[in-house]
């Protein structure tokens, strides 16, 4: 992992220099306390921390106590459409994620905000999806309508047109139109990801090539011996009504381990990612758990947003939540499953407005829940950190803390390998080299745009 220092003039640039750190590379079992030098956005070297660096205008951190662990990528969120962004980056950058896979919005929103000078430059790095493609009338108001065959390719070719990183697809696609737009997107090598859309399968997905899955949709379906069968006949609702209305909830019981086995090593064999988004089910259907509902880490958005949530708890309905509440245990087991099977996880939040999920603080929620379901804290950190950058394409030989890798470091008081929890013990954030106290954090969260002055939010 040591390298020599890049062969460029450090002196010539503001250098960051991270002094005796402990490093935390999920991808490495073991780790020494280095020095490491940021620059251009980059890491420029890894030394024994004894090296003497002879670096001017060099900005020094003094890493004694800290551990230093990739930045965090969410991978599902919504924070493109409705200004979202102004009150979602803050939290992002304070929480040190400093990767987003944006799974949708307005298509209007998106372009706009992919167009040079149409975001905050300071944010996270977004991998972009397109509105999500969908039957007629879309489920979303985002969505678009891809009635035929013929439309859905037009759509495709549109998203690779527009520099969508990939076509996302939703629970009313048609069969015809899902996999015209699988084939059409093979032509201009463009990724299919999102929704296994309710008329189709999982095995059509894995067959059609979708690279990455949303929420395990249609997963335990797929598990459960007819449950297949009330999905396609009921193709206009959606996918998030169908593990609601209890016909899931009562079938659990039918449950066939076998064929979840061969499913997960289908999934295995085809490289299918998929984000299960637990925190997003937890936030929607446990309203009895005061650590969801009364969780400090509210008051971090803006009040209009914490009265919408007030509101969808007072106005919930109680068998829905028990229906919720029963799939959503299932699916965190299915979780643990899926991961001692080999299926490739990443953690995503599907933080937007919705209820209880906060964005950033809910990804650290995502990684607890996913050490709950049976992954080491090591083994969750992958989900967010060197495996999101193998499903993004990123160069193997830049993932992780590695020299010519992104400088996107968090630096932690304590270790993340003894407790999950412990990552949310922040001390600096560093998003493209630049490095961002606690306290520089905090402050920048206690924005008048972002919640109520008379109850200013903090970290802490």
């Amino acid at each position: 992992m040591f390298g020599l220092l890049a062969c460029v003039d450090l002196a010539k640039a503001q250098t960051l220099v991270i002094r005796n750190v402990a490093l935390v590379d999920p991808d490495e079992l073991a780790s020494e306390r280095s020095t490491l030098v940021l620059r251009d956005g980059v890491i420029a070297a890894i030394e024994n921390p004894g090296a003497r660096l002879s670096i001017t205008s060099a900005r020094e951190i003094d890493g004694n106590a800290l551990f230093a662990m990739p930045g965090l990528m969410d991978a599902h969120v919504h924070a493109h459409r409705d200004g979202r962004e102004a009150w979602h980056y803050p939290l992002y950058l304070a929480f040190g994620v400093t990767r987003l896979r944006d799974a949708g919005s307005h298509l209007g929103s998106a372009l706009a905000a992919r167009r040079p000078g149409g975001r905050d430059p300071s944010g996270p790095t977004v991998r972009w999806g397109s509105p999500p493609l969908d039957g007629a009338p879309p489920v979303l108001s985002f969505g678009l309508a891809a009635e035929t065959a013929a439309a859905g390719r037009e759509l495709v070719r549109m998203s690779k047109r527009e520099g969508f990183d990939f076509v996302k697809v939703y629970d009313r696609l048609s069969p015809e139109a899902y996999r015209a737009i699988l084939d059409e997107a093979k032509h201009q090598g463009i990724a299919v990801e999102g929704h296994v859309p309710l008329a189709s399968s999982p095995i059509d997905a894995m067959t059609g090539g979708q690279h990455a899955i949303d929420h395990l949709t249609l997963v335990l379906e797929s598990c459960i011996p007819g449950a297949l069968e009330w999905t396609h006949a009921d193709t206009g609702a959606d996918s998030m009504a169908l593990l609601t209305d209890g016909r899931l909830a009562a079938a659990l019981e039918r449950y066939d381990v076998s064929a979840c086995d061969a499913l997960f090593q289908r999934f295995v064999n085809a490289g299918t990612w998929h984000i299960p988004t637990l925190v997003q089910l937890r936030g929607a259907f446990a309203l009895d758990d005061p650590t969801v509902t009364d969780s400090a880490d509210i008051r971090l958005v803006p009040e209009a947003v914490q009265q919408e949530w007030a509101d969808y708890r007072r106005e919930a309905k109680a068998d829905e939540l028990r229906a919720g509440m029963a799939v959503y245990a299932r699916q965190l087991r299915l979780v643990g499953d899926m991961h001692r099977a080999g299926v490739r996880l990443l953690a995503g939040t599907d933080a937007s407005t919705e209820p209880f999920v906060v964005p950033g603080a809910a990804l650290h929620d995502e990684l607890a829940l996913f050490v709950r379901a049976g992954m080491t804290p090591l083994q969750a950190l992958r989900t967010a950190t060197t495996d999101a950058a193998r499903y993004a394409g990123d160069e193997p030989e830049h993932i992780g803390l590695r020299v010519g890798a992104p400088a996107n470091i968090v630096l932690l008081s304590a270790d993340p390998r003894l407790d999950i929890r412990n990552t949310r013990s922040i001390a600096w954030v560093v998003q493209r080299g630049e490095a961002h106290s606690h306290e520089e954090l905090s402050a920048r969260l206690q924005s008048p745009s972002m919640v109520d002055e008379r109850s200013p939010p903090s970290l802490d």
